[in-house]
């Protein structure tokens, strides 16, 4: 058995999984990612929780900039108390030496898809999980592509906007929190529930179809032009917002305009389907990729 532990901004998610990455059990507890002693603490009391299990590795799973290679946690990551640390060494000590590894929840995402998610039967695809930003992952040849500085597949940070004086960010302005905030102007209200922004959609609400449209195109925008550069067989949607029954075709329709509309069309049109996991893809990543580090696959 393998306990995993998923380090989330406001939440720390955590489970216990078998080697074929079968989820036997799982909580959650509020994340202390500012305060190192309270991080600790919440970390040792999982593995107590555990231990008696028959634990034969601990993979963790953070948000934002970590070494994978060397488990030291960067200065971008927003795990604040653990920057400069190495996780791998501290956790692993912390708790009796066990074999310890880590990996981005980002491309812990895309692992859980190319093992035995929605992408396990092709080598190459993208995975871009829409939530407070919009995160995500290449998979090159069943092996997420890390980038020299440890940030490909950070998609929130591409521009959505061209224009020289009106810069706009994909995780800004198209993410989950980006769109159900442009809702709620649009409506007049000064916040919404993601749950109310999709009743409206849902009941035809003129306003919200529109720009649901348009963040269809503007997701769609992205998918063509990463079709031309990474030519990957699928892109898998992740976060909650793809179990709206809406959302994956949505976007693939506005794929298909854009591929029939182009001047001049690139050879293949964006393939676009939804995550299998969702909630759970970090932690069923995150196991993958420690049993990739230690031989186990």
């Amino acid at each position: 058995m393998y306990l995993v532990i998923d380090v989330g901004g406001t939440f720390t998610k955590y489970g216990l999984l078998d080697g074929e990455g079968n989820i036997i059990e799982k909580g959650k507890a509020e994340s202390c990612n500012r305060d190192y002693d309270g991080f600790r603490a919440l970390v040792r009391g999982i593995y107590d929780s555990f231990k008696d299990r028959g634990i034969e590795g601990i993979a963790l799973s953070v948000t934002g900039g970590v070494d994978v290679d060397s488990g030291v946690i960067l200065a971008r990551s927003a795990l604040k108390c653990m920057v400069g640390r190495n996780i791998v060494q501290e956790v692993s000590e912390l708790c009796g030496g066990v074999p310890t590894s880590v990996e981005n929840d980002g491309k812990a995402a895309g692992l859980a898809e190319t093992w035995i998610g929605a992408a396990k039967d092709v080598p190459n695809c993208v995975v871009l999980g829409f939530g407070t930003a919009i995160a995500g992952c290449v998979i090159l040849d069943h092996k997420a592509l890390r980038g020299n500085n440890m940030i490909a597949g950070e998609f929130s940070y591409m521009p959505s906007t061209l224009e020289k004086d009106n810069y706009g960010i994909f995780g800004v302005e198209w993410s989950t929190r980006g769109l159900v905030r442009k809702a709620a102007a649009l409506m007049g209200r000064e916040e919404m529930s993601g749950e109310e922004v999709f009743e409206l959609y849902y009941r035809g609400e003129e306003k919200i179809v529109k720009l649901f449209d348009e963040f269809f195109f503007q997701v769609a925008c992205q998918c063509y032009s990463l079709q031309s550069v990474v030519d990957p067989d699928l892109f898998c949607i992740g976060g909650g917002i793809s179990e709206q029954p809406c959302v994956v075709p949505g976007i693939q329709d506005a794929c298909h305009y854009i591929f029939e509309h182009a001047r001049n069309p690139q050879q293949h049109e964006p393939q676009i389907v939804a995550c299998k996991f969702n909630n759970d893809s970090n932690l069923i990543g995150a196991l993958y990729s420690h049993l990739v580090r230690y031989g186990k696959l």
